[in-house]
């Protein structure tokens, strides 16, 4: 997740981020979009579209409907997948280059990229382009909190949404209640399994679940992989145990306090003593891979890890995952969206695409093949929540959720503390040592 610079960014996603979205989401959702036919135009057959795109469920859902896109259009579409942690820098590369010169038509911008690419000058402002469809892309699909937290900058509409990510945690509901993984439990704990209720409970809590089979079931599945991987999961852990990485007022860092060295503490003494071999280096995929595996008692990770356990073929753990709020209370949310760059070589047909994907059919199937909604009609819809009924929490964690501090450099932010996360991690410093090295860094970028 990035950010940038001192532009009153507190004003713009402090107030109207996750909490905001979390807000909007428990009391009630938007009513469904008014009923039209959506038309596309074909003025554009032949054209390809390239995108570069996270290999996750969602975007093999869309990858499976493409061909619909192209007989509707006659445009077609590529996907370059990669893995996460590689896709900011391939993405800037082309962003920079330059009007109509890049190698990707349309975006997917994760959320604390918003900023970074808005204020750089490297994708459309979206209004006229909106404006000018006639409803058939129709932004009141989402609620304002989500559309200010990853759609707008200083006043205007960069971006449309595609789907949220609420963090949490991740646990098997049938070893819950299962009578002799729990005797288990107690005969190694010294006390009942009880669903921890601080950070601190749940590094104990998967310490024991750690000796209980070992080699074959894990405490916890951590991503500990220096970067994006190891910060996003870091941040719940930080807020659960009441720690930030500044103060409220953006004036002071303050993630080296009591609070943010020992959420430290803790974190390394769970990817040490109660994960998987090789968490300090492990990412999105490795965990998810173990967790369909049925070799993960728990993990603090993103709601979706429960759709791919239900949807992906071999799953070992169909209809034994829950999610709850981080232990502690609050965890992170994020969410993704779509955009179009500047240096696209085919922009008015990428808009065509982002009308399609975000028409409310396709929109539907997205969510009944896996997807984290980001229209809010969905949630009202009995199907999708029948099919997947932890989405019924959604308002929870994003209530209880927040995100990045709204500083604009916020990529930077996600590297020094990565940085630093994984050599406390790895013995290279203590918590207080590498808290201390982070926050110096820290304080350049206010």
């Amino acid at each position: 997740m990035v950010r940038n610079s001192k532009i009153n960014r507190r004003l713009l996603m402090g107030g109207a981020g996750a909490a905001g979205l979390g807000a909007t989401l428990g009391t009630r959702f938007a009513a469904p979009a008014s009923a039209q036919e959506i038309t596309f135009s074909r003025d554009f057959e032949g054209t390809t579209l390239n995108a570069l795109m996270e290999d996750l469920t969602e975007t093999t859902v869309i990858e499976e409907m493409l061909p619909e896109f192209e007989e509707l259009t006659g445009i077609k579409v590529q996907f370059e997948k990669v893995v996460y942690p590689v896709m900011h820098d391939l993405l800037v590369t082309q962003l920079a280059s330059g009007e109509g010169n890049g190698a990707y038509d349309f975006l997917q911008v994760d959320f604390y990229w918003t900023y970074e690419f808005a204020r750089s000058g490297w994708v459309e402002e979206l209004t006229p382009r909106i404006e000018a469809s006639n409803g058939a892309l129709d932004m009141s699909r989402y609620s304002e909190a989500l559309l200010n937290s990853n759609s707008r900058v200083d006043g205007g509409t960069y971006y449309v949404p595609q789907y949220i990510y609420p963090m949490g945690l991740i646990y098997r509901s049938d070893l819950m209640e299962d009578e002799e993984f729990k005797a288990s439990y107690a005969e190694i704990a010294g006390k009942d399994l009880a669903m921890p209720e601080s950070v601190g409970d749940y590094v104990e809590v998967i310490k024991a679940v750690q000796q209980i089979n070992p080699g074959e079931m894990y405490g916890g599945v951590i991503q500990g992989m220096q970067g994006d991987p190891i910060l996003m999961e870091f941040c719940n852990w930080l807020y659960g145990n009441g720690g930030d990485f500044y103060n409220e007022d953006l004036t002071e860092v303050i993630v080296n306090n009591e609070a943010g060295v020992q959420a430290l503490t803790y974190f390394a003494d769970a990817v040490n003593n109660a994960a998987q071999p090789g968490a300090a280096n492990a990412d999105l995929n490795d965990t998810g891979a173990l967790w369909r595996q049925g070799k993960a008692f728990s993990s603090v990770s993103y709601l979706f890890f429960l759709s791919d356990g239900e949807t992906v073929e071999d799953s070992q753990v169909s209809g034994k995952g829950a999610i709850t709020t981080m232990p502690g209370g609050t965890g992170l949310t994020g969410s993704w969206s779509w955009g179009i760059p500047v240096s696209s070589p085919s922009p008015d047909a990428a808009f065509e695409f982002i009308k399609w994907v975000e028409s409310p059919e396709i929109a539907l199937r997205r969510g009944m093949g896996g997807g984290v909604a980001a229209q809010s009609a969905l949630y009202e819809n009995e199907e999708y929540i029948a099919k997947f009924p932890w989405l019924a929490q959604v308002a929870d964690l994003a209530a209880t959720g927040k995100g990045l501090p709204a500083i604009t450099r916020q990529n930077q932010l996600v590297e020094i503390m990565g940085r630093h996360l994984s050599n406390a991690v790895t013995g290279g410093a203590t918590p207080q040592e590498a808290m201390d090295a982070a926050a110096e860094e820290l304080a350049e970028l206010l």
